[in-house]
């Protein structure tokens, strides 16, 4: 719906993030591409506890253990120390650089295939209303078929597409 508002209003495209996230080609952990394909709308939050590599920027996430503990106290959240408590490995520039890097605590980094550790204690991002749409994993040429299909359906009878929505984003 949020596509076909957006070329109704005049945009010649739209981002499209948490969607491509649950696509066979995305590098992303395959159990952060099912908790995208399971959550809803009301499993995400905004927050500002991941960091030190972004620190302070706020973020929409999906609700895990790490979020529910620190909700309310991002501000609280101690710099690491010397010797960070790590949550996970994981793998940089895969292909290129080869890079190993250990995940402090609260690291914005998020889960590829390549990483190891506790999922519940890392950065899941991911839209609002969006991921109330996403049922499944499909190769990302299809859900742009599917997307652009639906659009083209919805600005055939644009009835509706001026109206704000804001939970129709992500």
């Amino acid at each position: 719906f949020s596509a076909a508002r957006a070329m109704h209003q005049g945009a010649d495209g739209v981002w499209v993030g948490t969607r491509l996230v649950a696509s066979v080609e995305a590098y992303a952990h395959p159990l952060y591409k099912q908790r995208v394909v399971e959550g809803d709308a009301g499993d995400t939050t905004l927050t500002t506890l991941f960091g030190p590599e972004w620190p302070g920027k706020r973020i929409r996430v999906i609700r895990n253990r790490v979020v529910r503990e620190w909700a309310g106290r991002e501000s609280r959240v101690p710099p690491p120390g010397p010797v960070p408590e790590t949550i996970g490995t994981t793998r940089l520039f895969p292909g290129v650089l080869d890079v190993q890097y250990v995940m402090p605590k609260f690291s914005s980094f998020l889960p590829t295939p390549d990483t190891q550790g506790d999922l519940e204690e890392m950065s899941l991002p991911a839209g609002g209303a969006s991921m109330s749409r996403i049922d499944t994993v499909q190769p990302a040429g299809q859900i742009v078929v599917e997307m652009m299909e639906r659009a083209r359906r919805l600005l055939e009878s644009p009835e509706g597409l001026d109206e704000e929505d804001e939970d129709d984003r992500g």
